[in-house]
């Protein structure tokens, strides 16, 4: 009996008639409200609910609406695997024309690309969600492009174009006024142009829109952190922690669990500016565990990623050589028509066109490596060393050529100086004093036998290089 009555209450939920309004009003704007509170479970559940709905009634877009907005809640708590959401709605969008669709649906890839680190991919995605938006004709779908700026401006912030940065800011702000991007703005004036009277105006009109929200969103969690850092920047740290750990709360109730290590750093250096060792340790050990959980995740989510790239590149690489196969046949025989030697140019001009390519290929691949290992290297990430191995392996086998009993703190040490890091950068992403950076380079010099006008970076390059010499001079 109880069985029946559930499969009746099923069959008369989502044998029920829809109209589009009423799926888009759901998937839009009741979605979204449980997005900004963190309420996954009941997000995600509205969201399936409405994906079966709109397939029994062949309605693509609340279908595509759906898969996005999963794909978005299960990267907001740090789940990038799922992103799988994104490649269901990737296929459906296809059948469907629809600038708003596109315009969320590379919004999202942006986002996910840019919370596990590839940014120059974060962006390119947000370059297309920025075409398809412009060409949004509904004013209300239109108000999606303020939080496409507002990613846009998060992303060229991480790849040091500030300036460009605040512009895409105030496009946004333009579009919708929201307490993050106002905060943002505030943030942006306080640390690069100095200039407290804009910061403070921006910030206030941040806690003024606030007041018109609910308490538990993310979008408080946010701006009492941008808060804290107003407050401490203008000498009242025991203020601007209880903004942070309102914002510790919040963050960790909405399940922004990517934006809590960063505010963890920031507690810990507050209380030692207070002189609070035990608080500033218990702060760090925080940020520590949960970077290092969210860095498994992430480094598993890029090899996912990096796997997606080389089959599309060996897909691509397919159709080219194909290509340039066919037209080879076709120049080959109208060449034997005219001239045997010219069949020998074109034959080689073709040998040389294949190896600037693959030249071309291997230059790209180590780029790519290259910037993973600088980024990994600024995050501490304790996969560092072994991916710095991985791409030089025989820059640590010539260092033990010299000292077999250096450890593995010194060639992480070794690989930093390599990469072209200041003492003074070192000493920042170690979290070690600049004194200490000196003192482990002279012990270093000691263990190599490298005398004190040599320069440490030339004599790395120079031994990776294969010619080290000890005649360099700083």
């Amino acid at each position: 009996m109880m069985v029946f009555t559930c499969l009746s209450i099923f069959t008369v939920l989502y044998s029920q008639n829809y109209t589009p309004g009423q799926i888009d009003n759901a998937l839009i704007i009741k979605s979204e409200n449980l997005r900004i509170r963190g309420q996954k479970k009941e997000l995600i559940s509205l969201n399936e609910k409405y994906i079966t709905i709109s397939k029994n009634q062949n309605y693509l877009k609340g279908e595509i609406l759906g898969y996005i907005n999963i794909a978005n809640i299960y990267g907001t708590i740090g789940d990038y695997k799922n992103s799988f959401y994104l490649q269901k709605a990737e296929k459906k969008i296809k059948k469907i024309n629809s600038a708003y669709l596109s315009a969320k649906l590379y919004q999202e890839y942006g986002q996910v690309n840019y919370v596990i680190g590839l940014y120059v991919k974060a962006l390119k995605y947000n370059a297309q969600s920025i075409y398809y938006g412009k060409m949004i004709s509904n004013h209300s779908e239109k108000e999606i492009l303020s939080g496409i700026y507002a990613n846009r401006a998060d992303f060229l912030h991480n790849v040091h174009q500030d300036d460009s940065s605040l512009i895409y800011l105030h496009k946004a702000l333009k579009i919708k006024s929201s307490p993050v991007i106002n905060s943002l703005i505030a943030d942006h004036y306080m640390v690069y142009k100095k200039n407290i009277d804009s910061s403070s105006y921006y910030l206030n009109n941040a806690l003024k829109l606030l007041q018109k929200m609910n308490y538990w969103n993310i979008q408080r969690g946010q701006t009492y952190y941008y808060y804290g850092n107003f407050l401490n920047k203008n000498k009242e740290p025991e203020k601007a922690l209880l903004y942070y750990e309102k914002s510790v709360a919040i963050l960790e109730k909405t399940k922004r669990v990517y934006n809590i290590p960063l505010l963890y750093k920031t507690i810990s250096s507050t209380y030692s500016e207070l002189n609070d060792e035990e608080k500033e340790k218990e702060y760090l050990e925080k940020y520590t565990k949960l970077k290092d959980s969210l860095s498994r995740v992430c480094n598993e989510s890029v090899n996912t990623s990096i796997d997606e790239i080389i089959r599309e590149k060996e897909s691509e690489n397919t159709s080219k050589k194909n290509l340039f196969l066919f037209y080879n046949i076709v120049v080959f025989c109208l060449i034997v028509i005219l001239l045997f030697v010219y069949i020998r140019y074109q034959k080689n001009k073709s040998i040389i066109k294949q190896k600037e390519f693959e030249a071309h290929v291997l230059k790209e691949k180590l780029t790519h490596s290259y910037d993973c290992i600088i980024d990994l290297a600024k995050k501490n990430d304790p996969n560092f060393l072994n991916k710095f191995q991985e791409a030089y392996p025989d820059f640590a086998k010539k260092l033990f050529a010299i000292n077999s009993n250096l450890s593995k703190s010194d060639l992480t040490f070794c690989a930093m100086i390599w990469l072209g890091f200041s003492s003074k950068e070192i000493a920042q992403y170690t979290f070690v004093e600049h004194r200490s950076v000196q003192n482990k380079k002279n012990r270093l010099r000691k263990k190599l036998n490298i005398s004190s006008d040599v320069d440490l970076y030339l004599f790395f390059k120079n031994l990776s290089d294969g010619h080290a010499e000890n005649s360099i001079s700083t």
